[in-house]
């Protein structure tokens, strides 16, 4: 509406600079708070906040027979219509889309060529750290989904300030005697292009194995995204969630896993979500703001 009548005012040679500014001022004003919170980390990758992020073109396999594959286009769908890119040119719109932290696979040929790069953005720091945590008996491996719920439950509280917030909920609630380990091996759904991936790090020392870091990925398509990630307050330090990551990182980009082969992004949550811990995090593994172009969204 503003709009109209302003260009009905601009049909008046006397008010036709005015009408300009005005509608200029009236943008600024409007966009400023949006702008504020979106322009320190947009420009970390050479973005201005009004402008369009990079799209990234995506399939779910919505069309694919398999049994699973309602169910994971859904989910994914549900995890990624924030991401999605608007479908008309409004500035409103676009301008309050979050936008995806995405990892393009593409341009990797290899594992190493995605190291190196987090090396070079890191100074080795990366790197490093995820050895160290190997050094200390730290490994990572596929486990079944639930079955560790007792030990995500109490590494969920183990710390209760994180990146995206509190987790005092965890924290206070200690221990439950309703969940357990049951300790049951992986298992994967029929189809490669739907289906999830849930790793587990672990320290083994004489009493046993403790879980201390976990992360559940979802494939739908050309997509995998993260659906959980979280370490242990207590081994943080030691570099498991960056072993972890770097572990996941191999495991795709290997693309020997039918899981793996034709994925071509990596979506960890959005650029503008958590603190400034997280945004790095996210930043030095490569992770880059884009805006989704799912062509088979349900």
């Amino acid at each position: 509406m503003t709009d109209s009548i302003l260009a009905r005012l601009s049909s008046v040679p006397a008010l036709r600079r005015g009408a300009r500014q005005t509608k200029l001022l009236w943008k600024r004003v409007f966009f400023a708070p949006l702008h504020a919170l979106r322009k320190p980390r947009l420009r970390a990758f050479g973005l201005e906040p009004h402008s369009a992020p990079p799209i990234a073109p995506l399939r779910l396999a919505k069309g694919c027979p398999c049994e699973e594959g309602a169910h994971y286009c859904a989910l994914s769908w549900g995890a990624m219509k924030d991401f999605a890119r608007p479908s008309d040119r409004s500035r409103i719109r676009r301008a309050l889309k979050q936008t995806a932290a995405a990892i393009g696979l593409d341009p990797y040929a290899s594992f190493e060529a995605w190291r190196v790069q987090v090396s070079r953005l890191t100074q080795g720091k990366y790197h490093r750290s995820a050895n160290k945590a190997r050094r200390l008996g730290y490994a990572s491996r596929f486990v079944g989904l639930d079955s560790y719920a007792r030990s995500v439950h109490e590494l969920t509280g183990s710390k209760p300030r994180r990146s995206k917030g509190l987790f005092v909920w965890a924290a206070l609630a200690g221990p439950r005697s309703d969940l357990i380990d049951t300790k049951e091996p992986p298992w994967r759904t029929p189809c490669p292009l739907h289906g999830r991936a849930t790793w587990g790090a672990f320290r083994t020392d004489a009493t046993g194995e403790t879980l201390v870091a976990f992360a559940m990925l979802v494939r739908s398509g050309d997509l995998m995204w993260v659906q959980n990630f979280i370490g242990h307050g207590a081994a943080l330090t030691d570099g498991v969630t960056k072993m972890l990551m770097f572990d996941i990182m191999a495991w795709l980009l290997a693309r020997s896993d039918p899981l793996t082969v034709g994925v071509r992004a990596l979506v960890h949550g959005s650029v503008e979500e958590g603190g400034v811990g997280l945004f790095d995090w996210k930043r030095y593994l490569g992770f880059r703001p884009v805006l989704l172009d799912i062509g088979d969204a349900p």
